[in-house]
């Protein structure tokens, strides 16, 4: 398990652990030989101050002998009898050896007294007096570390022992203490050193264990809560049961958790309003669909309508044209040109009726398009207030923080697709008024065309009652024939005229059915971006149930 992992007291007891471990190192490897170090250099001080005193007592019997009141042999002798006697610290002694390695006193070796020692050797084969003697002559004086045996022990011990040449009788005065008390006052330090480390590391350890269960148990409780939060659930609260920084982190989370359930529950509402309201806005963008689809192909049928009329005019208007050809002519053709009129007149009332038949429809589409309108405003309206659900949807988003960025990203989503709606619902309202333009220069002119084929029906009328009364009129009749069919040219221009218009506003039609079919595929991609939002939001809960 990596060290992340860890508990918050493991954590605590390996950060002690690096703490204590480069202090015991430095302690022991370099504290304790440094203060054996000093412990050895205060013996050697020790050490030099017990044989600059014993030097003293070779001074004073030297200055007897030089005085003459000794000889050099009596003054040696009472001096070396003083220095045996002589001891400090209880056991610790002095002894005497030449220039030569002869032993001239020695209070626990009197059988070698006046011998060569030359010879002699410690236990790891140093010839300690002839070092000294070494020593001596370099020197002057100096400390010496060799192994010896303390009196009445077969035991070599390490000992350090101080040396000085008493130069004017070619003596060499040393003294020595073992090594052993050295390192048995090192071994106590270590000890009280360990035990003060290791009752300091408890302590802390104690003292770490109690700060971390006051530490850690509040910190699981708030990751416990993080976790519910995360599986959905809004109605959790963690207790607050300190005034320190883990108290108001517990005071935040249960803030940030109410804040979070408010969002939520807003978010939950506004998406199933929105939803709601596109699928109303759908249905009624179906039926808008239908219903401009249907006046698109009633439009193209008018148009065939009044085609067709203009051809039948076009074609009354020759008829009447030789009609009064024929009628100068003689009263026969005349009265075949009667007959022919009575036709037309016949043709003039069916014109009247498929031109009354298109006013009609005319109006109707005036007045779908008002509908459409109606419908368009509308669309706007949910538009805009889907653009400010957006928008109120990104600040509480926002307010969210981590947890609130998938609704910022879902109400981006829905302002675009708002504003996009309402783009398409303001080209559809600028086709719907060319489209209310065309349709009422269309109703004028099939207004005009009314009037001027009644007009033409009351000629014709008038024509066929005085072909009745009085043929010899025929020049007359013809003259009359002549300008109706004239009038009966005018009608047909104006029909073309009018079909044209006709053709134009059933294409803008057509343009406008593309459109709201445009505006109901934005209304149900929202639609569906609404319940998206709505199912994002209800994984959370208030109540331990999911909202609806």
């Amino acid at each position: 398990m990596s060290l992340g992992r860890r508990s918050l007291l493991a954590k605590l007891c390996v950060a002690m652990g690096v703490v204590a471990l480069p202090l015991l190192l430095a302690i022991l490897g370099y504290v304790l030989p440094q203060l054996r170090e000093q412990l050895r250099a205060d013996r050697v001080r020790g050490l030099r101050q017990a044989v600059e005193t014993a030097y003293g007592v070779l001074e004073a019997y030297e200055a007897r002998e030089r005085a003459g009141t000794l000889t050099r042999q009596e003054a040696q002798a009472q001096a070396a009898a003083l220095l045996q006697g002589l001891r400090y610290s209880g056991v610790e002694y002095f002894w005497v050896n030449d220039l030569d390695t002869k032993l001239v006193m020695h209070p626990h070796l009197p059988a070698m007294l006046g011998k060569d020692l030359k010879g002699y050797r410690d236990v790891r084969g140093r010839a300690v007096f002839v070092d000294i003697v070494t020593l001596a002559h370099a020197k002057g004086e100096g400390s010496l570390a060799y192994a010896a045996t303390r009196p009445g022990s077969p035991d070599a011990i390490p000992k350090e022992s101080y040396v000085k040449l008493f130069q004017p009788w070619g003596w060499v005065l040393g003294t020595g203490v073992y090594v052993e008390d050295i390192d048995r006052e090192v071994a106590q330090v270590r000890q009280r050193i360990l035990l003060a480390v290791g009752g300091a590391l408890l302590l802390a350890l104690l003292a770490g264990a109690y700060v971390s269960r006051r530490v850690v148990r509040p910190v699981r409780a708030l990751a416990d809560a993080a976790h519910r939060v995360a599986r959905g659930d809004l109605d959790v609260r963690v207790e607050v049961r300190s005034e320190d920084e883990v108290g108001r982190l517990t005071e935040a989370f249960n803030g940030m958790v109410a804040g979070l359930r408010e969002v939520v529950g807003a978010l939950v509402d506004a998406a199933g309003a929105t939803a709601a309201d596109a699928e109303r806005i759908r249905v009624s963008a179906d039926a808008l669909s239908l219903t401009t689809r249907e006046q698109s192909e009633s439009l193209q049928r008018t148009a065939e309508a009044v085609q067709g009329m203009s051809a039948r005019v076009s074609q009354g208007a020759q008829a009447a044209r030789t009609a009064a050809e024929t009628a100068a002519d003689n009263g026969e053709v005349a009265r075949e040109g009667g007959t022919a009129v009575g036709h037309a007149s016949k043709k003039m009332a069916e014109i009247v009726d498929v031109v009354e038949q298109s006013a009609r429809t005319v109006a109707r589409l005036q007045a779908s398009g008002r509908v459409t309108g109606e419908m368009l405003r509308l669309i706007q309206q949910v538009a805009d207030e889907t653009q400010m659900l957006a928008v109120n949807t990104a600040i509480e988003a926002a307010r969210a923080g981590q947890h609130g960025k998938g609704f910022s990203v879902v109400a981006g989503e829905v302002r675009k697709l708002a504003h996009r709606t309402r783009e398409a619902a303001g080209q559809v309202q600028s086709l719907l008024g060319q489209n209310e333009a065309d349709t009422a220069a269309a109703a004028e002119l099939m207004r005009q065309g009314t009037a001027k084929v009644r007009e033409g029906l009351g000629l014709s009328s008038a024509a066929g009652d005085a072909l009745a009364r009085l043929v010899a009129g025929v020049r007359e009749i013809g003259g009359h024939v002549e300008r109706m069919a004239e009038e009966n040219a005018r009608q047909s221009a104006s029909g073309e005229s009018l079909a044209g218009r006709i053709h134009q506003l059933s294409v803008r039609s057509t343009e406008s059915v593309d459109g709201v079919r445009q505006i109901a595929r934005s209304v149900e991609d929202l639609r569906t971006r609404a319940s998206r939002l709505k199912e994002l939001a209800a994984r959370f809960t208030a109540t331990g149930k999911p909202r609806s």
